[in-house]
């Protein structure tokens, strides 16, 4: 049984679709359902019950599956150890990011390292951040980007830099024409606000509660570009990193304003399985990004100097 069969076997558990599996491994859907009934003709049992609309596996193919993910790990860190002793920066990067950081910072920083790599593919997918931590710890993507990362013992931790959070709100609300405004301006305030899963809401939510400060929560929403087209209707103010608000400041759709006094930050990390190796590559490019938090200390020091 070759290899490239039991990655696709894995491919079809993971994304629940034969079709979905044919994709990412170059297959027609009937080479991948051939492969599967290959499986099962060689063990004799069932792996996969073909429900309509959902893909389950059988008690054997549970087995299987928990055998197949060893398997490629092992032939994984063989191949990033061989990699290591020749060191060639080349392969895949399976990345995840969340939303913000994905589509705002990431796409400058992929294109700068595949133009300085060339023999790395990077994909990347973007995701909410309780899937990117499902994703790692399951081996289904190499690095994850998040925000606020979670303290785990299965994980590895690599800081990047850290994210100034800003109050938006409508160009024609009360608190337009100010450059920053107290955070007891928000007590009781129609507020657009992250849902409660979400780290960058528990940032916010406990800098209000250590200032006494609370807000009218009229909406939560699971990402930044709806909280940013809901507070340009005029529903109510929010608070979300500057670098996601480049279009709308500079069309105007939306006005910035900082918290006198409170230096609202979140941090922007590389998560990784612990005890996981890591190639040249994925090495290279946590670099990269821990490269501009190197960048923006040395701004601040320079700032304080003079």
């Amino acid at each position: 049984m070759q290899i490239r069969t039991l990655k696709t076997f894995c491919d079809v558990v993971e994304l629940h679709s034969f079709s979905e599996a044919a994709k990412v491994n170059h297959l027609t859907q009937s080479a991948v359902s051939q492969q599967i009934s290959h499986i099962e003709s060689e063990y004799g049992v069932r792996m996969i019950e073909r429900a309509q609309r959902n893909l389950t596996l059988t008690p054997a193919g549970e087995v299987f599956y928990r055998a197949c993910k060893d398997i490629l790990k092992r032939l994984e860190d063989v191949r990033l150890e061989i990699s290591e002793l020749s060191n060639v920066v080349a392969g895949t990067i399976k990345l995840e990011s969340i939303y913000t950081i994905g589509l705002h910072d990431l796409p400058q920083y992929v294109k700068d390292f595949m133009s300085a790599y060339p023999d790395v593919q990077i994909h990347l997918t973007y995701r909410q951040s309780a899937e990117i931590y499902q994703d790692i710890l399951s081996n289904m993507a190499h690095l994850g980007v998040v925000a606020q990362p979670q303290k785990n013992r299965q994980l590895d931790i690599y800081p990047c830099w850290k994210e100034k959070l800003v109050v938006i709100a409508n160009p024609s609300h009360k608190f337009a024409g100010q450059k920053s405004i107290p955070i007891t301006a928000l007590d009781k305030e129609p507020f657009i606000t992250f849902e409660r899963n979400i780290p960058t809401r528990k940032l916010i939510d406990k800098t209000f509660r250590q200032h006494g400060v609370q807000p009218q929560i009229v909406m939560m929403l699971d990402n930044i570009e709806t909280i940013k087209r809901v507070v340009e209707n005029g529903t109510g103010v929010s608070i979300v990193p500057i670098h996601s608000l480049r279009t709308e400041l500079k069309d105007g759709t939306l006005v910035a304003l900082e918290l006198e006094g409170i230096p609202l930050e979140r941090e922007i990390a590389v998560i990784s399985k612990k005890g996981r190796i890591l190639s040249n590559a994925e090495k290279k490019f946590i670099d990269l990004l821990r490269g501009k938090l190197q960048l923006e200390k040395k701004g601040s020091q320079m700032a304080v100097a003079s």
